[in-house]
């Protein structure tokens, strides 16, 4: 996973947090201000990790991990050895991939259809 997307998924995070924010604690979360102003994010993350609502603990769990300091990566979900083997697809994955093939060559024919 590259920096963009640890950022991206960072920032969806921040934006999951700002409903139960405002919700439980009247508090408007400004996305702009937490990413550059550490003392207003170390506030609202110690005010959301003290949430009744278990998702905004979660939220806040996230996004303390990833955001202070060197981002701390998920752990793998297999071995890098086991990774190297391709697993055998299941049915209902290559079900999931032939209709994601389907809809997508539907969507592109619809604009080479539409050529002059």
């Amino acid at each position: 996973m590259g920096a963009a997307d640890d950022n991206s998924h960072l920032m969806n995070y921040l934006v999951r947090m700002i409903v139960p924010l405002r919700r439980e604690f009247g508090r408007n979360l400004d996305v702009g201000q937490f990413l550059h102003d550490f003392t207003y994010a170390r506030e609202v993350i110690d005010q959301a990790l003290g949430s009744q609502d278990p998702r905004l603990r979660e939220y806040a769990n996230y996004v303390q991990q990833r955001y202070h300091g060197p981002r701390v990566s998920d752990p793998p979900s297999a071995p890098v050895a086991a990774a190297a083997v391709p697993a055998p697809a299941s049915s209902a994955e290559s079900d999931l991939r032939s209709e994601e093939a389907a809809l997508k060559a539907r969507m592109l024919k619809k604009y080479t259809d539409g050529l002059r």
